[in-house]
Parts: C-alpha cells; structure tokens; sequence
C-alpha cells in the first residue's frame, strides 16, 4: 500500500512566479509554517481550496 501525496504547485504571492510542484506526505504544513526549497527558505502563506493538488503562495524568507 503506498501512502497519500499531496501535490503542491509552490508560487510566490508577490509576483505568482511559479517555483517548482512537490509532493508531500502527512502531516501537511500549515499557514505561516516554514518550508525549504533548495537553500531558501519559504512561509505559507496562502492554501488553495483543496489541499491534495492546489497553487500554494508562499513568501521568501529575508536573511536577518
């Protein structure tokens, strides 16, 4: 039996630039959770209606 993926499509809120699609096992990131992608690092900050395949919007995290 293989487990449930739910297929993100990532874009940046400001610009709705597409990032790239992952998938992900349960637990789910929630709102304002913070997620990697490569070596940058990424807040949600908006979920589509569905959560197994929706657009994701995220912000970049700025270095402090």
């Amino acid at each position: 039996m293989t487990k449930q993926q739910h297929r993100w499509n990532l874009r940046l809120k400001s610009s709705n630039v597409y990032l790239g699609t992952v998938y992900l096992g349960d637990p789910l990131p929630e709102i304002e959770d913070v997620i990697m992608i490569g070596d940058k690092k990424y807040t949600i900050l908006e979920l589509g209606s569905s959560r197994d395949a929706s657009d994701v919007f995220v912000e970049e995290v700025k270095k402090k």
